[in-house]
């Protein structure tokens, strides 16, 4: 399928979704977020594909939230300012998804470009990223994005990001440091770590097992370690006899590799 605003990619069990707005910084348009919507929902129901990459094009910006200028015509004719709305129904499927996302960003990551950040699994950063947020300057909540940044580093930070707004800006070596990505490397081998990681996940880990670690290790988070654990232990029986799992022992023993079918 052919989309407007985004680019998607398929490499064997991989998609790449990349945001293909650069003359736009690759804001959220109403157009992106339902292209969005339709990519995530054929992720997440497409057996055959284990791993997601979230991407963007151009080296300026890698997402700068919501297209403002769309939401000010239309706040003009209704008088009423409605753009939160349009991020909720991608931004829910992408939270509802247990496969695992790796999101590379380049250049700017503005306000609701957070969303993407803070909703995947795996985040890596060019030497050119820097995260800042505007939404207290146009007079709008930065409310999920930094609720789900707060689970990543420092709440100290996040609270100044926010509050301050557009004069406060997070590198990308600050970010490593306060533990919002977990690599920073050079902007032209950002696509390449990316895949590199997308590779190793989707070659050499059971997508159950995969799928697994994840809802084990959020639902440990939303619960707390009294209730945490014991939820693990109950995600861990979930696997216990599939396919996949009796591979896995089977090719240990064997000396091959195992020859995973997410079943």
């Amino acid at each position: 399928m052919t989309y407007k605003d985004i680019i998607v990619e398929k490499r064997g069990r991989i998609t790449c979704m990349i945001l293909n707005r650069p003359e736009r910084m690759n804001s959220i348009s109403v157009d992106t977020g339902n292209e969005m919507l339709k990519v995530l929902t054929e992720y997440r129901d497409d057996p055959e594909q284990w791993v997601m990459i979230i991407a963007a094009a151009g080296e300026k910006a890698f997402c700068s939230g919501m297209y403002v200028t769309e939401a000010a015509k239309k706040t003009a004719e209704t008088g009423e300012t409605g753009g939160y709305t349009i991020f909720k129904p991608w931004t829910d499927m992408m939270q509802s998804i247990q496969k695992p996302f790796i999101c590379a960003v380049n250049g700017y990551c503005i306000g609701g470009g957070w969303h993407l950040v803070a909703d995947s699994d795996i985040v890596i950063a060019a030497e050119n990223a820097l995260f800042f947020d505007t939404h207290v300057n146009i007079g709008l909540i930065n409310g999920v994005e930094s609720a789900g940044f707060a689970y990543k580093m420092p709440l100290g930070i996040v609270m100044r990001m926010c509050l301050e707004g557009k004069h406060f800006k997070v590198n990308a070596q600050q970010a490593y440091q306060w533990g919002l990505v977990s690599e920073v490397v050079p902007n032209d081998q950002l696509m390449n770590k990316a895949w590199e990681i997308a590779t190793h996940i989707a070659e050499d880990a059971a997508p159950l097992a995969v799928k697994g670690s994840k809802k084990a290790i959020l639902g440990a988070i939303d619960r707390g370690p009294t209730e945490g654990i014991p939820f693990t232990w109950e995600v861990l029986t979930e696997i216990q006899n599939t396919a996949d799992t009796k591979e896995g022992f089977l090719s240990f023993v064997e000396k091959r590799k195992p020859k995973f079918i997410g079943r």
